[in-house]
């Protein structure tokens, strides 16, 4: 008896300081995050007071500046929105899980079909969804930032002369894997997962316009619903990313019609 006594209050006391630990580290995370998102928000002031003054002296000085000093103020002008860019990107990092939107059901087929009509894919790159996509239970902005993350970066990096994205969806072991795969310049094996590490980019960022965050950000959106992703991809041939979703219910969208970018 006394024995089990013993074990029980050790178990108990064991307990009791991994609830603690795990508390601990909750409030860390939290405020790591509230750092994050204070920072880069106040750091968005004065840089649009650089861009102001920058556009300013442009257009006021514009006859009395010789052509390497636009030339400069220009590099400063877009030196200021890459930062900008990357800043955003920290906010958007920042708030997965941070912020709580209204979870609802979000009709996949009709998201994708939005992404694609922001992105406006040049008339080379056809985007075609070659399978029926679910109705999920969500946040939509949050699946929203997933798609646009993933077709933008397809159309961005881009390097065939007929660019093809394919978007496809299968039912697996009680989840949704989605595929989204391209044509385009494929990826070395040893970057897998190097490039869902925020700030992480494979191209020089003079060569492509690139933060380095929008794919930490569809990782964290991914496993903050219990899914995970992952690339396969062969160099020269094309990429395909694959990302699993919780299947929560059976609704499909019962439209037949494939959903393609091109005319």
């Amino acid at each position: 008896m006394n024995n089990n006594r013993k074990t029980e209050e050790s178990l108990t006391s064991l307990n009791e300081e991994l609830q603690a630990t795990v508390q601990r580290l909750a409030s860390s995370n939290r405020e790591l995050r509230d750092f994050a998102h204070t920072v880069a928000h106040d750091l968005k002031a004065p840089l649009r007071g650089i861009r102001n003054l920058v556009d300013w002296m442009l257009e006021d000085c514009k006859n009395k500046l010789d052509k390497q000093s636009k030339v400069q103020l220009g590099l400063i002008a877009q030196q200021a929105e890459r930062m900008s860019a990357l800043i955003d990107g920290v906010l958007s990092y920042s708030e997965v899980g941070r912020v709580s939107v209204k979870v609802e059901k979000v009709d996949l087929y009709e998201v994708v079909k939005k992404v694609i009509a922001e992105i406006a894919p040049p008339e080379n790159i056809v985007i075609t969804v070659e399978s029926q996509l679910p109705v999920v239970e969500c946040e939509e902005t949050r699946i929203i930032q997933v798609f646009q993350n993933l077709l933008n970066n397809a159309v961005k990096y881009m390097d065939k002369p007929q660019g093809q994205v394919r978007i496809g969806c299968v039912e697996e072991n009680g989840f949704w894997k989605f595929s989204v795969s391209d044509n385009g310049p494929g990826i070395e094996e040893k970057y897998f997962e190097k490039i869902f590490k925020i700030f992480q980019t494979l191209s020089p960022r003079d060569e492509v316009e690139a933060t380095g965050i929008g794919l930490s950000v569809v990782k964290k959106i991914i496993e903050m619903y219990g899914g995970r992703i992952w690339v396969e991809s062969e160099l020269n041939k094309g990429s395909t990313f694959l990302f699993t979703f919780p299947k929560s219910h059976n609704l499909v969208k019962n439209d037949t019609q494939l959903l393609t970018s091109s005319p």
